[in-house]
């Protein structure tokens, strides 16, 4: 926000608050195409992520720097990651998401914001990996604990399984093997925790609500007593709901405990819809098949949980092989003695793009390895694993430069740790690493970028422009840089080579001329820029370079400098092409890729508007010389004719006033006088303004007391004043010292203060001139009581033509810019301080000093 609390069109943080609706929008468009967003409703796809918005301009914008962002906002992409995962996406799905969306507010920031501030995108680029690696970490915390989950519940279900297809067994022999019983069930656990796992005889549904709320008290009272009962029995102790557990008609319930080796570990209850009780061969029945099966029960549960345990450790292998795989890092695991490597993952082979089967030493997988600032190769030593597994170092967050089995260099992120056995000796290093290519080619770019545009914008001269662009090119994006400007642009077509050496930058030169023109070539180039559409050309092979294949003058040139791959892009702005750029690398051994082309075009259309800029500023500033110039030469070629009216209009008032009584004359005569007048005061302002511009006004500069000055100015105006009935006053320090300046100037610049300020000011109202010293200058200031300024009108206040609508007072827009040109001609400033409804007040300043000029 700026001073006013208004939002601040230059900030991101802003920007995002402000477009939000814009930004989701076009985010939900870019994700649909992932494979689990196809099955989710708009707002189950966007759910967490206006949130994460509010988080991301949190912490992109001035306060999110220095203040703590709110904790359930820092939450929020973890929230999102957890959602997510509850619909079935992968890490990486996760991932795309937020690399779309910080593609998206780039996007729009470009297009529909300030486009600027290299510093903002930074913030967003930080905030943005700091949402990423909340959401991975909590995605990953999560999935794994899911899986833990899962694997709990599935090795007790099988294990309940084979437990309670015995006890199903059990009780349905039971049942035949003692008639009175109609139904048995058999509950596991203790006092406070039984559960039923077999029943038999259920036949209209299993126990729910308050029946199996009264099974388990009967259950929990069987128990307490050690020894089997009779629901009669045991009701004296019950609360009056267990006899709940009749709703199914039975007559007679007898429980009995399951008991090994001292300990309760369940309760098996039967019930008979016929018999008022059971009899005492059915309850000694019930209590031998009871007890005989209570250890087969025990050998089940351990069996089940041994079975269940291996499972248990299978599954916990296969879930650690599956985190290892799905791990958004790569990972080797090194054994210290052999440097042999134990275990490795996918990731490693793609970021590093090379297998790791077979390899038997440290020496077999470091890669080639370069230190980031010094480019400096890595000793075999050196290397994070190598310092981990010899000394037991800890490596935290590393950034290493590599070039990977295909040839082609990245960065990774390493960190590396030991693995210690019990007694505290290093057995193996475990080292992970985060490709983190992409994340610093982008964040080279914008750094460049953002250099580019302050450079770009430090020059508003055309050839000015393309040099630095040049300049900006090499070598940071390219060997070569060749700008070819078009002839609409300027009177004959320009061509701009920079390369690092001047030498080499002659023979080019030379070369060019052979090829040039080349209809190929320019077929091409001409391609470029009626598509308006950059056009990268990794290779000598590329189709494009077909025709030129057999041109002997263009082989040669390609040969000799060296070129390895190019890209060719269109300076386009506001409409208008203003030429192309053709980039190529050569002895860097570079290949440009599609990143290097998008960072390309966005250079160029950032030169475009730079070259436009700097062509509209010169086409301006002729059409303010050529203005000037008319406006010096009509105002000097009126000054005579205005003069022989003026004078004529003296004549006719004297002879007016010798016929007395004719009032009718003498009042169209004031009229032309008064209008003649007017103009002379129009004209002397444009010559003025003139002469200040083209700087041929000449300050007759003398030492002058400005307490003088000042008296001198309200004089001139007490008149005036009077007559609207408006107070004028002066005041000034008593120790002014003397200055050197124009009087006449000075007195121009108070004077045009004070008709502006007699003009707002109502009557009873007061105009205050004032001279006071202020350090190495005398400030003049004219106050006055008037309506004040808007302050949408203050900026503009000094620009020539300029006509404020306050109070319907019309001027000629000129006064204030010629008084400022004459302020600034004596080395000082001026300002104004005005508030709606209490008045405003002019200063500016007049140097201390003495002496002619």
């Amino acid at each position: 926000m700026d001073q006013l609390g208004r939002p601040n069109e230059g900030r991101l943080s802003d920007f995002i608050r402000r477009h939000r609706d814009a930004i989701l929008e076009t985010w939900k468009q870019r994700v649909q195409t992932l494979s689990p967003a196809r099955q989710l409703s708009d707002p189950m796809l966007t759910d967490h992520i206006p949130s994460v918005l509010v988080y991301i301009a949190e912490v992109t914008g001035e306060a999110g720097a220095g203040a703590e962002v709110d904790r359930k906002l820092r939450g929020m992409p973890g929230y999102h990651a957890l959602n997510r995962l509850a619909h079935g996406y992968d890490l990486a799905d996760v991932v795309k998401e937020y690399a779309a969306l910080r593609a998206v507010i780039v996007e729009l920031w470009e297009r529909d914001g300030d486009g600027d501030g290299g510093h903002e995108l930074i913030r967003l680029n930080g905030a943005l990996d700091d949402a990423i690696a909340d959401a991975v970490t909590r995605y990953q915390e999560a999935r794994v604990r899911l899986l833990q989950a899962l694997d709990l519940i599935s090795a007790a279900a099988l294990g309940s399984t084979d437990l309670d297809a015995f006890l199903t067994a059990l009780i349905r022999a039971t049942r035949e093997a003692t008639a009175a019983v109609d139904v048995a069930m058999v509950l596991l656990g203790d006092g406070d925790a039984l559960e039923v796992h077999a029943t038999a005889g259920l036949d209209d549904g299993p126990l729910l609500g308050p029946p199996l709320e009264a099974t388990r008290e009967f259950a929990r009272a069987v128990l307490a007593l050690r020894g089997p009962t009779s629901l009669d029995a045991a009701l004296p102790t019950l609360p009056a709901t267990a006899r709940e557990i009749r709703s199914r008609g039975l007559r007679a319930v007898y429980g009995v405990p399951l008991i090994h080796d001292g300990h309760p570990i369940g309760v098996a209850i039967f019930g008979s819809r016929n018999a008022e009780e059971f009899s005492e061969e059915d309850t000694l029945m019930l209590r031998t098949m009871t007890s005989r099966a209570t250890g087969i029960i025990v050998q089940a549960q351990l069996v089940a949980r041994e079975r269940a345990s291996r499972h248990q450790a299978d599954d916990a292998r296969a879930l650690l092989a599956t985190v290892v795989e799905q791990m958004p890092a790569g990972l080797i695991i090194g054994e210290r003695e052999t440097g042999r490597v134990l275990l490795t993952n996918r990731q490693a082979t793609e970021i590093f793009r090379q297998s790791f089967e077979g390899i038997q030493s440290i020496e077999g997988y470091i890669g080639r390895g370069f230190h980031v600032q010094s480019g400096k190769a890595y000793e075999t030593w050196e290397w994070p694993l190598s310092r981990t597994v010899t000394t037991g170092e800890v490596v935290n967050n590393e950034e290493i430069d590599v070039l990977r089995g295909d040839g082609t260099w990245g960065r990774i992120l390493v960190r590396s740790t030991p693995v210690r056995d019990p007694d505290g000796r290093v057995s193996a290093g475990v080292v992970t690493f985060f490709d983190i290519t992409e994340r610093t080619r982008a964040e080279q770019a914008q750094r460049f970028l953002a250099a580019a545009s302050a450079s770009l914008s430090d020059s508003l001269d055309f050839q000015g422009t393309l040099d630095r662009l040049g300049r900006i090119t090499v070598p940071e994006l390219g060997d070569w840089c060749v700008i070819q400007t078009l002839p609409e642009v300027e009177a004959a077509r320009r061509v701009t080579v920079t390369h690092a050496s001047p030498e080499t930058i002659k023979k080019a030169r030379a070369l060019l001329r052979d090829v040039d023109p080349l209809p190929g070539l320019s077929a091409l180039v001409e391609d470029v820029l009626c598509s308006e559409r950059p056009e990268l050309i990794r290779d000598l092979s590329h189709p494009l370079l077909a025709p030129l294949a057999e041109n002997a003058a263009f082989r040669r040139l390609v040969r000799e400098l060296g070129i390895t791959s190019a890209m060719l892009v269109p300076m386009v702005a506001r409409g208008r092409t203003f030429g192309c750029i053709a980039l190529a690398t050569a002895e860097s051994g570079r290949v440009y890729d599609e990143e290097d082309l998008a960072v390309a075009h966005d250079l160029a259309q950032r030169a475009a508007l730079a070259a436009d800029n700097a062509r509209l500023y010169e086409a301006a500033q002729r059409a303010i010389e050529l203005r000037d110039n008319v406006l010096a030469t009509v105002s000097h070629d009126l000054r005579n004719p205005l003069s022989a009216i003026i004078t004529a209009a003296a004549v006719i008032t004297k002879r007016a006033a010798a016929r007395s009584g004719d009032k009718g004359d003498a009042k169209a005569i004031q009229a032309i006088q008064r209008s003649a007048h007017r103009m002379d005061r129009l004209i002397h302002d444009l010559l003025d303004f003139a002469s200040l511009r083209a700087g041929r006004l000449e300050l007759r500069r003398q030492p002058q007391d400005p307490r003088e000055i000042g008296r001198e100015a309200v004089e001139t105006f007490e008149s005036q004043a009077h007559e609207k009935g408006v107070r004028l006053g002066a005041a000034a320090d008593d120790d002014l010292p003397i200055i050197a300046c124009d009087r006449d100037r000075v007195l121009q610049v108070l004077s045009n203060l004070l008709s502006n300020a007699l003009k707002v000011t109502g009557a009873q109202g007061s105009v205050t001139v004032r001279c006071e010293r202020r350090e190495e200058h005398v400030v003049f200031s004219v106050s006055d009581t008037g309506p004040g300024i808007p302050e949408d009108e203050l900026p503009y206040l000094f620009e020539r033509f300029w006509r404020g609508q306050r109070n319907g007072y019309k001027g000629t827009g000129l006064g204030l810019a010629i008084a400022r040109e004459l302020v600034a001609a004596h080395g000082g400033t001026i300002s104004v301080d005005s508030r709606v409804g209490v008045g405003t007040t002019f200063r500016f300043t007049i140097p201390l000093g003495n002496g002619e000029g």
